[in-house]
C-alpha cells in the first residue's frame, strides 16, 4: 500500500466520513507492507498484510485472472489517459491483471481493487474490499470497473473525479453520472459528469 494512498482511503463503517491513521510495522520505500490502519472515530482497525489492506473481513470477491499484453496495456492506458500528472487511478478486478505492463508504461500509481488472486505488482497498491469502497469521493482520476466485484458501480464512479475517464466491460450498462465516449464489442469509455458541489445554506439579513 503506497503511503501517498492513504489520505484518500476512508473508514467504511456507518458514521461521518473520516480519514484513517496508519501504523506501519513494517516499510519497504514508500510502500506499506504491514501494518494496520484504524478509524478514530469507531476505533475500527484494517490490516495491511504483504501490502494489501483488507477492509472486507474476509468477504472480498475475487475476480478471475486475463490474459494480458503490452497491446492490451496500451489500450487500457490510452483509454483511461494514464498520461503523466497528478492522481491515481483505480482498477477493479479483472483488470488488475493488466497492472503490471500498466506500470511500466504510465507513471500513474495505481489502486487494485478485489484483483485475481495473485496478482500484486511491485509498486502497485492492492485493497479487498466488501460491497462499500472505503475512498474519498472524487479522488481517482480514471477507473476500470468490474461488475463481478461486489461493488455497486454508481459508488465505484462516486470515486472519480469531474471528467475523469471510466472503462466498462462488454455489455455492461452504462452507470448513472457519466457520458459515454465511445463502444465497441469488447466493452466501452465514457467520461464523469461533473460533481455537483453540496447546497449552500442561504439566509436574508436585514438593513
Amino acid at each position: 500500500m503506497l503511503i501517498d494512498l492513504v489520505d484518500v482511503l476512508r473508514c467504511p463503517m456507518p458514521h461521518d466520513e473520516m480519514w484513517l491513521v496508519a501504523a506501519a510495522d513494517r516499510t519497504e520505500g514508500r510502500q506499506i507492507v504491514d501494518g494496520t490502519l484504524g478509524c478514530p472515530i469507531c476505533q475500527a482497525e484494517f490490516p495491511v498484510q504483504g501490502g494489501v489492506a483488507d477492509f472486507s473481513g474476509g468477504t472480498a470477491l475475487r475476480a478471475s485472472l486475463e490474459r494480458t499484453s503490452e497491446e492490451a496495456a496500451w489500450r487500457i492506458a490510452a483509454l483511461l489517459d494514464l498520461t503523466p500528472g497528478p492522481g491515481f487511478a483505480l482498477l477493479f478486478g479483472t483488470w488488475g491483471s493488466h497492472a503490471g505492463m500498466l506500470g511500466s508504461l504510465s507513471p500513474v500509481p495505481l489502486l487494485l481493487v478485489n484483483p485475481p488472486t495473485g496478482v500484486q505488482p511491485p509498486d502497485v497498491s492492492v485493497i479487498l474490499v466488501g460491497n462499500v469502497l472505503p475512498l474519498a469521493s472524487g479522488t481517482a482520476r480514471a477507473a476500470a470497473i468490474d461488475p463481478t466485484v461486489n461493488v455497486p458501480s454508481s459508488i465505484a464512479i462516486g470515486a472519480v473525479r469531474s471528467h475523469g475517464r471510466i472503462l466498462g466491460l462488454g455489455s455492461m450498462p452504462l452507470p448513472p453520472n457519466v457520458t459515454e465516449l465511445a463502444r465497441d464489442p469488447s466493452g466501452w469509455v465514457a467520461e464523469r459528469d461533473v460533481a455537483g458541489s453540496a447546497p449552500i445554506g442561504l439566509s436574508l439579513r436585514s438593513r
